[in-house]
């Protein structure tokens, strides 16, 4: 097989990859799909014993290390903690995937109150410069390494209900796109994946009322997997993707209602 192959490009053996809120849902899917190509896996997430779960599957389906780390990814602390000893235990840390978001729905931004939006953007908006910040240094030691933020289909302000989430989603697209732009030279790169509707324990209450209205926003008739995220997680990760930066990739079945 050609050195340069496709599949080649495909191959995460031995690097160290941390993903935060990766005990279920999207954040699960990941940590499976980077370790099946040979990646060690640290698992970051407040859910310690979901976490445990997760690290002591993966090790015992595939030839890869796994980790668990309970980080509360709002704290710059418990960040530079996870990313070290990331480092410490796989030698480097290659990928940094910042999944955990926090959404907390209200009928209308006048409804909700300064805790929501603290809540909501100390996960989804700090927590993601907070483990960026933490793995950087890193990665420019080493000259290497590749960053995959979260947007949400939200921050296009499809959903009314999720004005700050929305907001903060909003925030990790121009975040990416502005430091990627300052450590490319280092050879890093940034991107982010913006999900549709994707099925996850997250969602299943408000699937069960809405699932059918929320199906015909979607061309291709189906709402996301946690698989259909993380396999671009995946792509953007790998050398396949290895001109490409600062950009956002939507994964949303073709989302068919401004």
């Amino acid at each position: 097989m050609p050195k340069n192959s496709l599949a080649d490009k495909f191959d995460f053996t031995d690097e160290g990859v941390a993903v935060t809120g990766g005990a279920s849902g999207i954040g699960q899917a990941v940590c499976e799909t980077f370790a099946a190509m040979g990646a060690n896996i640290t698992i970051a997430d407040v859910d310690i014993e979901g976490a445990e779960e997760t690290a002591d599957a993966i090790e015992d389906e595939y030839e890869t290390r796994a980790i668990a780390i309970e980080t509360d990814v709002s704290s710059y602390d418990d960040a530079v903690e996870m990313i070290d000893t990331t480092v410490d235990e796989f030698g480097s840390i290659d990928i940094l995937v910042n999944n955990a978001g926090l959404s907390t729905r209200t009928s209308s931004f006048l409804e909700s109150t300064p805790e929501d939006w603290e809540r909501s953007v100390g996960v989804t908006y700090f927590g993601t410069m907070n483990c960026t910040h933490a793995a950087l240094s890193h990665m420019i030691d080493q000259e290497s390494g590749c960053i995959i933020n979260y947007a949400s289909d939200s921050y296009k302000g499809n959903d009314p209900s999720l004005a700050v989430y929305g907001g903060a989603k909003a925030g990790n697209v121009a975040f990416t796109m502005n430091v990627a732009k300052e450590v490319g030279e280092h050879g890093i790169r940034m991107n982010v994946v913006s999900p549709g509707t994707t099925e996850t324990p997250a969602t299943a209450d408000w699937l069960d009322e809405y699932r059918d209205k929320v199906l015909e926003s979607y061309a291709l008739d189906r709402l996301g997997q946690p698989e259909d995220i993380a396999n671009t997680v995946a792509f953007l990760a790998s050398d396949a993707a290895d001109w490409i930066t600062a950009e956002v990739v939507s994964v949303n079945g073709g989302y068919i209602r401004g």
